[in-house]
């Protein structure tokens, strides 16, 4: 026989004319046994050993030598696991697991120990070994969910009505969360020892607890608890609450812990670069920690830009763009599509809805840099700075740019006296198609002056013309019968061009 043979358990099957079919359990390590006459067609079924340590424990995780090792009387974790020599590096000390079955079902049970507290002579936390348990080594990460999952599934197919499955979850700032094994007596701190302990970004005054009843078994309930953690961390055992069946414990993070906010001021101040934000700071205060402007930096230029902006104005043109086709469709599907205009107003509609899709938002804000200087904290222009703003402080322009519907867009050096139609005449003066009623001033800073339904911005001389200015002429769309369908769609994409164009004026795009 093979040496894993089982020889206690030895079944004999016997054919007999008078009885058919006979069955002979036989125990070979006895004289008797081996003993036993055999007849022609027995069969002889030798099963091998079962694989059970009952007088042994098994040492798991993250130790070097993972495996059986044998049970003596009285042992305790302790006497198993004597140093740290045989851990490996990281292992977290605070929480092993033990998993003992109990009873004729062999029912599995968990409960954890302390080998720091065990090494110190802590009998509460060394327990007596038992045959058959299993002992877990964790690490301090957050690994150790990988190992008790397959415990705690075989503890929720014990649960019945009546008997819920004995875990707890907790979460937020705390080492490895997720879910743990009830223990009789666990408490808020035994949690918190499961779970590695707290992060270090943890708040460490309050945290919350959410309970779970069943009612009458056929609804559940919520109720949330306070629990004083600074009371439970100072060993304030009245304060730490003895947990129930599927509590959830809720470590809160301190405030504003990850919180690190960044503007980025660029160009022409002394010290351009990244500059973390205090709580509440404002432009004034983060230029003046930049060392402020030089003295070539043109403040009414400055170009700044908001994220959040950038993304709401993205998401206005991406609406738009999706109004416009619905529009194309509509007016593709009507009996006018047969009218040349009608093809031509079409033709131009989708070449104004490509433009949409390839116009990218700015999010540039208007902000009058210099009266930020001048009035450090003032409520209305010393903004609040948020995290990813830029500023860009450009150098002294002297250019004045005419754009749009005019013979020959360029830029101009300033002079002093001109006025907005001597710019416009310098650059060939308009076009037939230009909208006169609608010319727009572009300040340097992005703030737009527009002459629609005002007689006094239309005289020549009524706005005075500045360095860094953009003059833009728009099309008269009224005026193209093919692109009146779409007047609304041109003029915005007009508008979003000014952002741009006035920033390039500066040197910015």
């Amino acid at each position: 026989l093979l040496p894993s043979a089982d020889t206690d358990e030895v079944v004999l099957h016997r054919m007999s004319a008078a009885a058919g079919r006979v069955v002979v359990d036989l125990d070979l390590s006895t004289a008797r046994g081996r003993n036993t006459a055999i007849a022609d067609g027995d069969m002889i079924v030798i099963e091998q050993l079962l694989e059970r340590l009952d007088d042994a424990v098994v040492l798991a995780g993250h130790v070097y030598r993972p495996g059986p090792r044998q049970l003596r009387p009285g042992m305790r974790l302790s006497d198993l696991v004597a140093d740290a020599d045989g851990l490996r590096p990281g292992a977290d000390l605070g929480y092993v697991l033990v998993a003992r079955e109990r009873g004729d079902e062999r029912l599995l049970q968990l409960l954890s120990a302390d080998l720091a507290a065990a090494w110190r002579g802590d009998r509460a936390f060394d327990p007596v070994l038992q045959p058959r348990d299993e002992i877990f080594v964790f690490s301090i990460d957050s690994s150790r969910a990988e190992r008790i999952l397959p415990l705690l599934e075989r503890l929720r197919l014990q649960s019945r009505s009546g008997a819920p499955s004995p875990e707890v979850r907790v979460g937020g700032r705390i080492v490895a969360a997720g879910d743990y094994p009830l223990e009789p007596g666990m408490r808020v701190s035994d949690l918190l020892r499961a779970g590695g302990g707290l992060q270090e970004a943890a708040y460490t005054l309050a945290a919350e607890l959410a309970r779970y009843d069943t009612i009458d078994g056929v609804s559940r309930q919520t109720a949330l608890l306070d629990v004083d953690l600074a009371a439970i961390l100072a060993g304030n055992s009245s304060a730490d609450l003895l947990l129930q069946p599927h509590d959830h414990l809720i470590i809160k993070e301190i405030p504003q812990w990850e919180v690190q906010e960044s503007v980025v001021l660029e160009g022409e101040v002394r010290f351009p670069g990244t500059y973390l934000l205090q709580r509440g700071e404002t432009l004034a205060s983060v230029l003046a920690r930049a060392g402020g402007l030089t003295d070539l930096a043109f403040a009414d230029g400055s170009v700044f830009v908001r994220e959040d902006l950038k993304r709401r104005e993205q998401e206005q043109i991406e609406n738009l763009a999706s109004r416009l086709e619905a529009d194309i469709v509509a007016f593709s599907l009507q009996s006018l599509q047969t009218d040349a205009n009608a093809a031509q107003a079409l033709n131009i509609g989708q070449s104004l809805l490509q433009q949409l899709r390839d116009t990218t938002a700015t999010g540039r804000l208007v902000i009058e840099v210099s009266e930020v200087l001048a009035n450090p904290g003032d409520p209305v222009n010393d903004i609040v700075m948020r995290d990813g703003d830029y500023l860009f402080i450009p150098k002294q322009t002297q250019e004045v740019t005419v754009l749009g519907e005019v013979q020959y867009a360029t830029s101009h050096i300033y002079q002093p006296g001109l006025a907005r139609n001597d710019y416009i005449a310098r650059s060939g003066g308009l076009t037939q198609k230009a909208d006169r009623r609608r010319i727009y001033i572009v300040r340097a800073n992005g703030a737009v002056l527009s002459g629609e339904g005002s007689r006094w911005f239309n005289r020549p001389d009524s706005v005075s013309i500045r360095p860094g200015d953009t003059i833009v002429v728009p099309l008269d769309a009224d005026r193209m019968s093919a692109l009146s369908k779409w007047t609304n769609v041109s003029q915005i994409i007009y508008q979003l061009a000014l952002a741009a164009a006035s920033a390039n004026a500066v040197g910015v795009f």
